[in-house]
């Protein structure tokens, strides 16, 4: 088990830091990231996410978004909001676009069927930063 999966069985509250894993699960790089993105920014990120499979994982979440009609933060933040071990997230936001997304996040209760599919795509991409 994960560490969110994990704090479930023991009723130990779980952070979720961070919920959109640095702005991947927005899905703003599916495509050419900006030149200002985080991942551009740091040395390292990009390299790792280009090379694993999380560019994979991510397009497979962002169908799901797609499928149910939310964009990728919004399936990512509100999946953490249902978790009932998920006791708060820290999110970051650099307008307030993005603030108003995150909090609206919040608000919305996914389908038993999206659920599934998240799961499913979990299950296919378990660790998919890992280059090996």
């Amino acid at each position: 088990l994960r560490g969110p999966e994990a704090c479930s069985l023991d009723d130990v509250g779980f952070l979720a830091y961070p919920p959109l894993a640095g702005g991947i699960l927005t899905g703003k790089y599916a495509g050419t990231p900006p030149d200002n993105a985080r991942l551009n920014l740091f040395p390292g990120f990009m390299p790792r996410y280009l090379q694993s499979r999380a560019k994979e994982a991510v397009d497979a979440y962002c169908a799901v978004a797609d499928k149910y009609d939310l964009t990728p933060a919004q399936l990512a933040l509100a999946w953490c909001y249902s978790r009932k071990h998920v006791t708060s997230t820290i999110i970051g936001a650099t307008s307030l676009d993005q603030l108003r997304e995150n909090i609206e996040a919040y608000e919305i209760e996914l389908p038993e069927e999206c659920l599934e599919d998240v799961i499913a795509s979990d299950k296919n991409f378990r660790d998919p930063s890992k280059t090996s």
